[in-house]
Formats: structure tokens, sequence, C-alpha cells
């Protein structure tokens, strides 16, 4: 499989109205989704949904209700590239995950889980947070130099 795996952090650029998005990333994401090298994590939905229902409890019901119906439509037009985490995927995140922490990094099962993803799918890791990605020795980006 080549293509590349958002982290939850890019794909969260995508949500209505998020300020801040590099000019150009929306219409390169959309070029990569029609070549087919587009692909999501579930531990994504997670975390996304997760920031949603936190939004609902805390009182912004009008933003949570507005980013759920996003997410649920990202997640309906791309269900057939969210990669799933199984018993492949996080035995490859444990060993990776392992391996960082005995190196002195501690990133979280989230962030192990995506990484094991990209790396048991060939994947390259597009994420704002590359320091975070890089003791797990997958093949990782920044936006900068994706953005056409």
């Amino acid at each position: 499989m080549n293509g590349y795996l958002f982290d939850t952090d890019v794909i969260s650029l995508l949500a209505p109205r998020r300020p801040g998005v590099p000019e150009g990333f929306a219409s390169w994401a959309d070029a990569q989704d029609r070549l087919g090298q587009l692909y999501l994590s579930a531990v994504s939905v997670h975390e996304l949904e997760k920031g949603v229902r936190l939004l609902d409890h805390r009182g912004a019901v009008q933003k949570a209700r507005a980013l759920g119906g996003w997410l649920r439509a990202l997640v309906r037009r791309h269900a057939d590239v969210i990669l799933p985490v199984n018993a492949e995927v996080a035995e490859i995140s444990g060993e990776l995950e392992a391996r960082a922490v005995a190196n002195g990094f501690n990133s979280g099962a989230s962030d192990a889980m995506i990484a094991g993803t990209a790396h048991r799918y060939g994947l390259v890791l597009v994420t704002r947070n590359v320091k975070h990605f890089e003791p797990f020795g997958i093949a990782v980006t920044g936006l900068e130099g994706l953005v056409v």
C-alpha cells in the first residue's frame, strides 16, 4: 500500500470553519483522496468523537452538533479507507511504543497505534506533530513541502 495516513490533527484541519489551515492543504488532500492515496486511522475517529462529545459536555452544543455532523459525513465518505487496529497493528504498535519508552519517550497509546497503523500498511504519516512520532522510527512528515 502506498500513500498517506493522516494524523488526527491533520484531519481536524478539514473541519468546517477551522482557522489556520495552510493554503492549498484542502486541495492537496482532495487530490490525494482522488488518487487513492489517503488513509485514516480508526484511532483518529475515536479521538475526534471524544472531542465532539467533550464539547457537548462542556455546553458548546451547537459547535458539537456541527462537528459531529461533519465527523459522521467524514466517516461515511471515507469508510473504505479507515484502517482498523487489529491484532497485527496492536502488536506492531506495542513494539514501537516499547522501543520509544525504552528511549525515554512516552507518547501514549493513541499515537503508538496511529504509528503502528502507518508502519503496518507502509504509509507516510502526515502530522503537525512530527516530533511526537519520530521516536517510533516510522516514515513521518509535516505539512511543509506537501502542499503545492
